[in-house]
């Protein structure tokens, strides 16, 4: 069943399956599609434990993170802040805390977006990718690494290697 929560604005938020991997079995993902992560330490993560939902789930959650393109501020709030806002809303609306900020390259140069990673309840099946700025052409879309032209660097996902 879905639930209302009151915040500002006011908004809906849709039932989904969700599922945790640990941060060990994320990064090896990550990793093997040649994407790098940072920030560069072993001695930390950010979080143990990443929460995702399959594609009809983050249907229902990536409407809702797409920004308007009026907040953007050179050198103050741009691309990679769109990216930081959207991984942050996700976490704190729909406690999915997955969508990543990434940093790559686009047709236009070095750009932030998001990535994700979808499945079930057996794992990980793949890792997509989100433009969160509603002033790009792909923003509100789900896509295949590589698609439009965007090919992830970096992900914002610690490093730490063995499981503790």
């Amino acid at each position: 069943m879905s639930t209302i929560r009151v915040q500002k604005p006011v908004i809906h938020t849709p039932t989904f399956q969700k599922w945790g991997i640990q941060q060990y079995y994320f990064l090896q993902k990550v990793q093997a599609l040649g994407i790098d992560v940072f920030p560069k330490t072993d001695d930390f993560t950010l979080d143990d434990w990443y929460y995702y939902t399959d594609l009809d789930g983050w249907a229902k959650i990536l409407p809702d993170l797409v920004l308007n393109s009026n907040l953007y501020k050179p050198n103050v709030f741009d691309c990679e802040d769109y990216g930081l806002k959207a991984q942050i809303e996700c976490s704190l609306r729909y406690g999915i805390n997955s969508l990543r900020l990434c940093i790559g390259k686009v047709p236009k140069g070095w750009h932030g977006f998001n990535i994700f990673p979808y499945g079930d309840d057996k794992g990980i099946e793949g890792l997509m990718l989100f433009e969160p700025n509603a002033g790009f052409e792909w923003a509100g879309n789900a896509f295949q690494i590589g698609d439009n032209g965007y090919i992830p660097e970096a992900v914002f996902l610690s490093s730490r290697k063995e499981r503790r």
